[in-house]
């Protein structure tokens, strides 16, 4: 155990000494200049807005262990409780077992290429935007209007050690520590169409398109998470834990990595058995954002899992989330429509508040003993925010001891 603890330090406070000197935000923010548009505070605030709905939506395994234990005094053995092999993204209610060890460590492919179902290698906004234009002494000269389209990349690729200890017979103790490695890449378009002088009378002037790209990548902690789960007595035929989830801003925000505000999520977890194989699942909680209640979402899940065999089970689920309201921040800059200058979003982006619809689907098997493999995909039914518009893969094992 303290070989363990002590990995989990160096990890924690090495890793994010890999990640590149000029943050992934700072390169997205300071994009225009590659084409002659200066940034300022509206492409800081996109560049912002980007990275934190990018941290805030990647998927966590959840902490539930496939073989669930209770000790038999009378036996003096443990007894397994589990009737099937569990889900991977929800959460059932039956615990470890008092001394019980589970170690999981999966691996996720999360790329976003869609933003609320625009595609993120056309990101513009119908109307140009209008920028000022100076001589060679810095002296204003009038204005101009520049057709401008982003071409945006983001990959995050996921390595998360789970560990989870039984301290009582209902009750488990949980630390995910995710590892992750975002690539990301952007490339600007701009063009010119029309030009003013001060007076701000603006007429057609088409130019060359002016195209610049920037790209990096950075590897580090990602936000930590430190879980609970309390299995409440049975009721005939319902399961029922409380969950309690902390989110800690371990990951770096200028990184697309972490979220920045300490979260505290409590949960209710529901489930029953029927047929000693088939196990429905509800999972309802809400994330509260402690930094800024404003931020918390609800979270609320369904599934089924099905033990095909002893060794081999099926999983399929919803996943939803829906804040409470959007993120802040102003994004707003001027651009052209219909020849009068009014301020409008930057390339379009509307960072209002959304409701996230999921599909996950998958399979547990058994390899050894105790140990099973795992697979999983997501896909999302709809397409607000930022989202994968093909299906998430995710995999893994995992050991009770």
């Amino acid at each position: 155990m303290r070989r363990i603890v002590v990995l989990i330090l160096v990890v924690v406070f090495l890793v994010p000494g890999f990640a590149v000197a000029k943050s992934l935000e700072r390169k997205l923010s300071d994009a225009s200049q590659l084409v002659g548009i200066a940034s300022g505070s509206a492409f800081d605030t996109l560049a912002e807005n980007i990275a934190d709905t990018a941290a805030r939506s990647l998927p966590v395994i959840s902490s539930s262990a496939g073989f669930t234990y209770r000790y038999n005094p009378t036996l003096e053995v443990f007894e397994r409780t589990s009737e099937t092999l569990g889900p991977l993204y929800l959460e059932r209610p039956d615990t470890l077992g008092r001394g019980k060890f589970n170690v999981s460590v999966s691996f996720q492919y999360v790329e976003f290429n869609t933003f609320d179902g625009t595609n993120l290698t056309k990101l513009q906004n119908s109307d140009p935007i209008v920028v000022r234009t100076f001589d060679v002494a810095g002296n204003p000269t009038g204005f101009r209007a520049d057709r401008l389209r982003y071409s945006l990349g983001l990959q995050n690729y996921i390595t998360a050690v789970s560990f989870t200890y039984g301290v009582l017979d209902d009750l488990d103790v949980n630390l995910l520590v995710p590892i992750i490695a975002t690539n990301m890449r952007v490339g600007v378009h701009a063009q010119q169409t029309a030009t003013a002088g001060l007076d701000g009378v603006f007429t057609p002037s088409p130019g060359f398109e002016r195209v610049g790209h920037d790209d990096g990548n950075a590897v580090g902690v990602g936000d930590l998470l430190l879980r609970a789960k309390y299995q409440l007595p049975r009721l005939d035929w319902l399961r029922s834990a409380l969950g309690l989830v902390m989110r800690l801003p371990s990951g770096s925000t200028s990184n697309f990595q972490g979220t920045g505000d300490v979260e505290i999520s409590p949960f209710l977890y529901l489930s029953t058995v029927l047929w000693d194989r088939v196990e429905p699942h509800v999972n309802l909680g809400i994330d509260y954002n402690a930094n800024n209640v404003s931020q918390s979402a609800a979270r609320y899940g369904a599934g089924v899992d099905v033990d095909v065999t002893r060794r081999f089970n099926v999983n399929v689920g919803y996943l939803g989330r829906s804040e409470f309201e959007g993120l802040g921040g102003n994004t707003n800059f001027l651009h052209l429509h219909n020849g009068a200058t009014v301020e409008e979003p930057l390339l379009g982006l509307d960072f209002g508040r959304t409701d996230t619809s999921d599909l996950t689907f998958g399979m547990r098997v058994v390899v050894w003993r105790n140990i099973m493999l795992y697979a999983n995909g997501i896909f999302a039914l709809n397409d607000s925010g930022l989202r994968n518009d093909t299906i998430i893969p995710a995999g893994g094992i995992e050991g009770t001891f």
